[in-house]
């Protein structure tokens, strides 16, 4: 990504736009290895990989090369081979795409303390958000209010995100 790339991720507007210049949907994938979330009333954005955005294959590459001509973009990676230099496309496997999700998750959670709103990511309460009462080890004890009940729920912490409180 070029510096105007990087300066849209902490606003948050990257992945719209890549999304839009591309034709894809929200079920798509792109990743990037970036969280921004507010904390103590400011807007905090932690970088796992400055400079880069993953997108997943199965669009025809001249699609992915077009986006060099994007300001955001500063170059798609790629090798060139064979006999003509024809450019082919880099790619990763998706298991490293998951290490870097995981180590996004943990750079995240690690400041995570008490009395933060946070949302759950994986396990039973998915989706839900709650407050955390109690930070323990890896794991935080978090009150989440269901409609018939509150629930404290032992999480570990690289299910959590934290999230901003709905008004």
């Amino acid at each position: 990504m070029s510096h105007l790339g990087e300066t849209w991720v902490d606003a948050g507007t990257l992945e719209a736009v890549v999304r839009r210049d591309l034709g894809v949907n929200s079920e798509f994938p792109i990743f990037i290895p970036a969280a921004t979330y507010a904390k103590d009333g400011r807007s905090v954005t932690i970088h796992l990989m400055q400079g880069y955005i993953f997108i997943a294959s199965g669009l025809p590459e001249t699609t992915y090369f077009a986006l060099e001509r994007k300001s955001y973009i500063h170059r798609v990676m790629s090798s060139q081979c064979g006999p003509y230099s024809i450019r082919t496309l880099s790619t990763i496997q998706d298991s490293h795409i998951l290490d870097l999700r995981y180590r996004l998750r943990e750079a995240v959670s690690s400041d995570i303390v008490l009395f933060d709103h946070v949302e759950v990511l994986e396990g039973v309460f998915r989706s839900l958000e709650g407050t955390v009462m109690g930070v323990d080890g890896e794991e935080a004890h978090v009150q989440i209010k269901l409609r018939s009940m509150d629930v404290i729920a032992t999480i570990p912490l690289v299910f959590l995100e934290t999230a901003t409180e709905s008004s």
